[in-house]
């Protein structure tokens, strides 16, 4: 899900290099004719694993599709992976979460495709200025592609999206009838400038802030998001965050007497980095998406998995929100909840992102499996 932090430090790594920075995003068809290079190669003697580039209207998805030699159902999982530009195996912290995930599906007679974000690996396409709309094109084309495909034949898809894609995959199988199942891996289920939001209280975790310095600081935030989205008074409100991050900047200092100009030049570049961040196309056309209202209109039977530890898309703030919309809906749908896992699904101790690099690179006991099985019910 989106990590701010992590917004940051990418928006000053590659802003030299035109910028790139998170969240994926949602909807709308395509009007497209696909081609498609394909090489493959065997991983196992019981799946082919097959690198394509689909081509859609002005942009090319690359991606693996991995086909088990005995299929044990027709439907073609395709995955979309969470916020920010990622590769087709969702590769976080050394962890390939897709590939482990494919492999096993692919182990249990179930075929997938995981493809590069636009502007990642073999896709091509600007990821930072594309849109909600952009991203469910992509994935349009790429269900088109596979009906139409002679070679790589499926007629039906179920839809796989870990965090922030979930959201994708409930906007596209809202409208696509070719879509029979959704998986949601930590999926949220509000708008995203709430995840912000709450993210942002989780980041005084531990701290002797006050709670009205932090409010302030959570206003400010939604202030600065709101003035950027409507496009009025943003200086008033890029000014606002700038005095409240001078403050919290004071209060966390560990010296009583630091030097003023030195918070106050941090609290000027910390909001420069936050006006820029929340400018982003690629955030600003998510922010106020409800991703509940597609829930309420699926007709389809969605597995939703949450972990016990995540606190990037936490249970509290997702899960009776999705409960709500699937039971308006009347879908047949399955909540799993793991204990011990974080945002990954990797077994965790605290499921704060700082431990996430020193876990194994493994799902929790049951998680595979709890997959497979369902999509083969």
């Amino acid at each position: 899900m989106i990590c701010l932090k992590r917004l940051i430090q990418n928006e000053d790594n590659k802003s030299k290099m035109r910028t790139r920075i998170h969240l994926p995003i949602l909807m709308l068809f395509l009007i497209m004719t696909l081609y498609c290079y394909s090489g493959g190669k065997t991983i196992n003697e019981d799946s082919n694993s097959i690198d394509l580039v689909i081509k859609l209207e002005d942009i090319s998805i690359g991606g693996t599709l991995l086909i088990p030699t005995n299929l044990s159902t027709k439907s073609l999982v395709i995955m979309s992976s969470g916020s920010g530009p990622q590769d087709r195996d969702e590769t976080l912290e050394g962890f390939k979460i897709f590939k482990v995930i494919a492999e096993h599906l692919a182990s249990k007679g179930i075929a997938s495709f995981r493809y590069d974000d636009r502007g990642v690996g073999t896709s091509t396409g600007d990821f930072v200025n594309s849109t909600i709309e952009d991203h469910a094109k992509d994935l349009e084309g790429i269900i088109e592609y596979f009906k139409s495909s002679k070679t790589h034949h499926f007629k039906s898809v179920i839809l796989f999206g870990h965090s922030q894609g979930g959201i994708l995959a409930g906007r596209v199988a809202v409208e696509n009838k070719s879509v029979k199942k959704v998986v949601l891996m930590a999926s949220p289920s509000v708008p995203l400038v709430e995840v912000v939001t709450y993210q942002i209280r989780q980041e005084y975790n531990g701290l002797e802030i006050s709670k009205s310095l932090i409010e302030a600081d959570v206003a400010a935030h939604n202030k600065l998001m709101r003035a950027i989205e409507d496009d009025e008074n943003i200086d008033q409100a890029y000014h606002l965050f700038r005095r409240t991050t001078e403050s919290i900047l004071y209060k966390m200092s560990l010296e009583r007497v630091e030097d003023s100009l030195k918070i106050r030049q941090k609290a000027t570049d910390k909001a420069n980095e936050f006006k820029i961040i929340y400018g982003l196309p690629s955030l600003t056309s998510f922010l106020y998406y409800d991703p509940s209202k597609d829930l309420e209109q699926l007709d389809i039977p969605v597995l939703s998995l949450f972990g016990g530890l995540d606190f990037q898309v936490p249970i509290h703030q997702n899960k009776d929100r999705m409960e709500n919309a699937l039971l308006k809906s009347e879908s047949n749908y399955e909540f799993k909840t793991f204990n011990h896992a974080n945002h990954f699904f990797q077994k965790a101790i605290t499921g704060q992102r700082e431990e996430y690099a020193n876990l194994d690179k493994a799902f929790v006991e049951g998680f595979l499996e709890m997959i497979s099985d369902w999509i083969l019910s």
